[in-house]
């Protein structure tokens, strides 16, 4: 069908958008207060209380500002969480630098788009763009940070201090991605004989690049009057513990792997399995997580479900359908149309459980002492059956 919109259509339109006064009435209100204020769901809010009676020892508030780190900074406070409980030292003083994880994480997609660029038989321009853009860019996940620590160690703010206000992570990624492309251009009709040193000047100069921005990686760091590597000092007080935890989802496994919030791995193992429970289960398995004094990592639709005046995690805190005439649909409809999509990471710190019924949970952000709870947030039992797309639980608690 190839059919045009004629202006006769448009006056039938009109008459029908103004036979209704409620329309003109939401317009109005809209043009005033915006679209989330208009929609915002004051009965929800003042039905919600800040009240938990299960929380884990408290965790340092980080604020990522444009770093985007938001799946670093959740990483860090599971990971403080087992620290403290396998070693006798307060692990709040052990303030891990989110910095050094994202640098080697991008060096790791940079290279992993190298590879595919020395694999090409036909390099062309907009081959060399396309993979580029595919692999550079802004995303990660738990198994991500995971795989960093494992291959690099990790080290300290004070040995490389945290991106401040300047920092902007889209500035630098779209700078990034020219760099890359303009060195790139080198490959196309290569003399292959040479591609190993190629490879290396070629990643030696991204690295560059990242130091610039991010800070030089240190090689050494200093704890408890001791000094160590970044891998020697991840071995002493974290081990291989990450290994008991693993990525759960209440979605269904084969659309969660068919949609867009599926983020695969690119670089250094295969990719993670995700396993498929119910929201009972996954419920039951946070509270004894939380009970053990670890924190639940978990990527989830964050744009349109949290408000950060109230901070309220709930998929109803506005009433879009309501005021915008937006059909219902099934989650996992709404997780293939990219309706609920992987656009931010959290840590859940805390539950309301009463009369063996989980009714809220709190939720650590990453963006500083925002709204009504400081940052802290309240997540709905609607929110985690819907919007939550995986979480990182020990498999100890899981009934696999």
């Amino acid at each position: 069908m190839n059919k045009e919109i004629k202006l006769e259509d448009i006056e039938i339109y009109q008459n029908n958008y103004l036979a209704d006064k409620n329309n003109v009435n939401i317009q109005k209100f809209i043009y005033a207060n915006g679209i989330n204020e208009t929609c915002f769901n004051y009965d929800l809010e003042s039905k919600t209380k800040f009240d938990f009676n299960i929380e884990i020892p408290k965790v340092k508030m980080y604020n990522q500002r444009n770093a985007y780190e938001c799946n670093i900074f959740a990483f860090l406070r599971v990971v403080k969480g087992i620290i403290k409980k396998e070693n006798n030292f307060d692990a709040n003083k052990l303030d891990i630098s989110a910095s050094y994880i994202d640098f080697y994480d991008k060096l790791e997609k940079i290279n992993t788009a190298y590879n595919e660029l020395f694999k090409e038989k036909n390099l062309t321009i907009p081959k060399i763009s396309q993979i580029i853009n595919r692999y550079i860019g802004i995303y990660g996940t738990f198994n991500y940070c995971k795989k960093i620590i494992n291959k690099y160690g990790f080290v300290l703010s004070k040995d490389m201090p945290e991106v401040n206000g300047k920092y902007n992570a889209v500035q630098v990624n779209e700078l990034l991605r020219h760099k890359i492309k303009a060195d790139a251009l080198c490959l196309i009709n290569r003399n292959k004989d040479n591609d190993n040193t190629l490879k290396d000047d070629l990643i030696n100069e991204a690295y560059i690049f990242l130091s610039k921005v991010l800070g030089n990686p240190p090689t050494k760091v200093k704890f408890d009057n001791k000094k160590f590597t970044p891998l020697e000092f991840r071995n002493t007080i974290l081990k291989d513990t990450l290994d008991d935890y693993v990525s759960v989802t209440t979605f269904n496994q084969n659309v969660l792997y068919s949609s867009d919030s599926f983020v695969p791995s690119v670089y250094l193992k295969d990719n993670e399995e995700i396993i498929s429970i119910s929201n009972e289960e996954l419920k039951n398995a946070i509270i004894k997580q939380l009970i053990d004094g670890i924190g639940i990592w978990f990527s989830s639709e964050e744009s349109t479900t949290l408000d950060y005046r109230a901070n309220i995690l709930d998929d109803h805190i506005y009433k879009y359908d309501k005021y915008l005439n937006i059909k219902p649909l099934s989650k996992d409809d709404k997780l293939l149309m990219d309706i609920t999509s992987y656009d931010h990471a959290m840590c859940i710190t805390g539950a309301l459980v009463k009369n063996n019924k989980v009714k809220q949970f709190k939720v650590d952000n990453s963006f500083g002492y925002h709204g009504k709870y400081k940052g802290k947030l309240i997540m709905t039992n609607s929110f985690l059956e819907n919007q939550l797309i995986v979480a990182i639980i020990n498999k100890k608690y899981l009934n696999h």
